[in-house]
């Protein structure tokens, strides 16, 4: 199982630590090198798992948690770290995208207990969602490290998020609830 792709994704899962310690230190610039490296090596261990049919059970497991581990840090540092030069991430924000994560989880469950769904797939707009959340992440460990500049930029991204998040949400629901209602029996 030692694929390039799972070693891509183990070094994803190691750099959380080292990006949250970064960030504590106020060493921003590397967390945001981090960040970004770690977002090349998933856009990487993807199309090399694909293009050379690498997949694995293992990478089908660790890379969303390697993703969602450096997600979950990031907003929650960013979102209540003290002392943080330039912006932190609303509360709101971070509340709306936990929720949503917490709403897909909580209905996949419910799909594979109750009709055995054991497939759901990340809609078109789930997959925006996590890009544009990532996006925003990014720009605000940015605008803290050395771009101070695009402080409005952070500002509008966190709207633009919060919307993009709230409609991944209801897109989630929405196509897990047709999966969990029973199809009406023909007259």
């Amino acid at each position: 199982m030692l694929t390039v792709p799972n070693l891509l994704t183990l070094a994803r899962l190691v750099a959380v630590p080292i990006f949250l310690v970064a960030s504590f230190r106020g060493h921003y610039t590397l967390a945001f090198v981090l960040f970004v490296g770690a977002a090349v090596t998933d856009i990487l261990d993807g199309l090399i798992a694909r293009t050379f049919n690498q997949r694995s059970r293992l990478g089908a497991l660790f890379d969303p948690a390697a993703d969602k581990t450096m997600m979950v840090c990031g907003y929650l540092y960013y979102t209540l770290g003290r002392g943080l030069p330039m912006v932190t991430i609303p509360a709101w924000l971070t509340f709306t995208v936990f929720i949503r994560d917490f709403l897909i989880l909580s209905f996949a469950y419910m799909l594979y207990t109750r009709v055995k769904v054991t497939r759901f797939p990340p809609s078109p707009a789930g997959k925006i969602s996590t890009v544009v959340q990532a996006f925003t992440l990014g720009t605000a460990i940015g605008v803290n490290a050395f771009v101070p500049q695009l402080l409005w930029l952070a500002e509008l991204l966190f709207r633009v998020t919060v919307a993009v998040t709230l409609f991944s949400g209801w897109d989630y629901m929405r196509r897990a609830g047709r999966m969990l209602d029973p199809a009406p029996a023909p007259k």
